[in-house]
């Protein structure tokens, strides 16, 4: 109480140039207030003084007094609340969006701090839409982002797709993996966010090692969860062939591999520089294809090429033959003996193994035809002789190079005693 009394005899009482709060309106009028009128009988200054004694104040370092020994904290608080209040009303009205979209459009200056409410927002993302232009959508999209909560998001979103789409590709190339991922997933869009998630990840990781941690994540985070995705299942497989793809590179026969070979490229290189590993080793030709369901004619055809290219002649036959119940080999192979005689063909194999091949065709004439096509001479000097042919032998020998190992293999043919030529 004693200080709201203090105060009031101050302000009443006081001879220094103060707002007296009690003062009419019409005595405030060119800043005379009573007191200054007061002060100016009592001859304490004067219009006609100079200049310099008008500034002069009798107020000294010594005698100034701290604020709230002079006015209350009460008071100073209300003061200080008008003031603010003041400033608000001083605030410029809401700029509307169609205008400040036509700035975006446009390229002028723009500021969309001043769209507070859900309302403003909402209303500027509309016209932002209606607009049809994709950097104005995201502008107003990555605005609204940073201002409103989840939910609100979500709700703005889920309503418009457009700005949806926008928003998910600006997300994704800038490799806002987290941002992105959250997102579909709050608009129920948990498929969308695993092959997204997966889509980034396989693009922009070229280290294999690297690579195969991500998809772990992945695959534990968002395939594992979604049992209709049948997506789940090749990623799981990728996750295999990149473990065997690790195993190969720690081995000093490894050729390097590309971070995104097939099956099938891998298969090519196992059997390259890992054919002769145990079936239990993870690099193993056969331990790669049963892992990978490669079916027998797939492995079979990129066996038999490889170690073809390689001249390794003496494993093709345990490629496609197998051992009869007599001990005798026999073809077991999904591959046509077409295709088998062609692959050797064009890897130059020895016209004896091509004469072997040959050999299981039973039908004489498709032998013979084939024969002929794959200049195997052995083999079709064998099929005349089949055919007690000498006629058809004797023109063929003609056509073969004299001296040459054919030719004589072809005169012996035909001077054999125990053949009973038809003709």
């Amino acid at each position: 109480m004693n200080s709201a009394k203090d105060d009031e005899i101050y302000w009443n009482t006081s001879d220094k140039l103060v707002f007296n709060f009690e003062d009419n309106e019409e005595c405030q009028i060119f800043g005379v207030s009573q007191t200054t009128a007061i002060c100016s009988q009592a001859g304490t200054f004067s219009v006609d003084d100079d200049a310099d004694d008008y500034l002069k104040s009798d107020i000294t370092p010594s005698n100034l007094k701290p604020l709230l020994s002079v006015i209350s904290e009460k008071t100073l608080t209300s003061i200080l609340n008008a003031e603010n209040l003041h400033n608000v009303h001083q605030e410029k009205p809401l700029v509307q969006p169609d205008i400040t979209l036509r700035r975006i459009l446009l390229g002028q200056p723009f500021m969309l701090e001043q769209y507070k409410s859900l309302a403003s927002k909402t209303e500027l993302l509309d016209s932002a839409i209606a607009s049809g232009d994709g950097n104005a959508i995201l502008i107003v999209i990555i605005f609204i982002a940073k201002t409103l909560k989840p939910s609100l998001i979500q709700r703005l979103l889920l309503e418009r797709p457009e700005a949806v789409n926008i928003y998910i590709r600006y997300l994704a190339t800038t490799l806002r993996t987290n941002e992105l991922t959250d997102l579909l997933t709050m608009l129920g869009r948990s498929k969308d966010a695993a092959m997204t998630n997966l889509q980034i990840v396989l693009k922009n990781t070229p280290n294999v090692e690297r690579l195969l941690q991500k998809l772990q994540n992945c695959c534990r985070m968002h395939f594992t969860a979604l049992s209709d995705c049948r997506e789940g299942f090749y990623v799981q497989n990728y996750i295999k062939l990149l473990e065997w793809q690790v195993a190969v590179k720690a081995t000093e026969f490894s050729k390097p591999l590309d971070i995104h070979s097939s099956v099938l490229d891998c298969l090519q290189n196992a059997c390259q520089h890992h054919w002769n590993a145990s079936e239990g080793s993870l690099v193993s030709p056969t331990n790669l294809s049963k892992q990978h369901d490669v079916s027998p004619r797939q492995y079979q055809c990129v066996a038999l090429t490889t170690r073809a290219s390689m001249q390794a002649w003496d494993d093709i036959e345990s490629i496609v033959l197998t051992k009869g119940w007599l001990g005798s080999k026999k073809l077991q192979t999904s591959l046509a003996i077409e295709d088998i005689l062609q692959i050797l063909h064009e890897n130059q194999a020895p016209s004896s193994l091509l004469a072997k091949f040959l050999s299981y065709i039973d039908d004489l004439d498709r032998r013979l035809s084939l024969a002929k096509k794959l200049q195997c001479h052995r083999a079709v000097i064998d099929i005349f002789v089949l055919q007690r042919d000498r006629v058809a032998l004797s023109e063929y020998k003609s056509s073969l190079h004299s001296q040459s190992e054919q030719y004589f293999y072809a005169e012996n043919a035909l001077r054999a005693s125990t053949v009973k030529w038809k003709n």
